[in-house]
């Protein structure tokens, strides 16, 4: 049985501090390196997007050929 995604998004934006609070690994990534006050680095990215992958979300691109 194929598992469902479940991520659930709230992005507030539009007053310039966009907020990202859902179970997506990617914003949760997002949001981590935010609250340190830097951007994520390419290799947490690749990290979220593998996990986001093993949680049933669609991924493609050159990281994961």
């Amino acid at each position: 049985m194929k598992k469902k995604n479940s991520f659930k998004f709230k992005v507030v934006s539009g007053s310039g501090d966009d907020e990202l609070f859902d179970d997506c690994p990617i914003c949760q990534a997002m949001k981590a390196a935010k609250e340190q006050g830097k951007e994520p680095t390419q290799e947490e990215l690749k990290e979220a997007f593998k996990k986001a992958k093993e949680d049933g979300a669609i991924v493609g691109g050159e990281w994961f050929k």
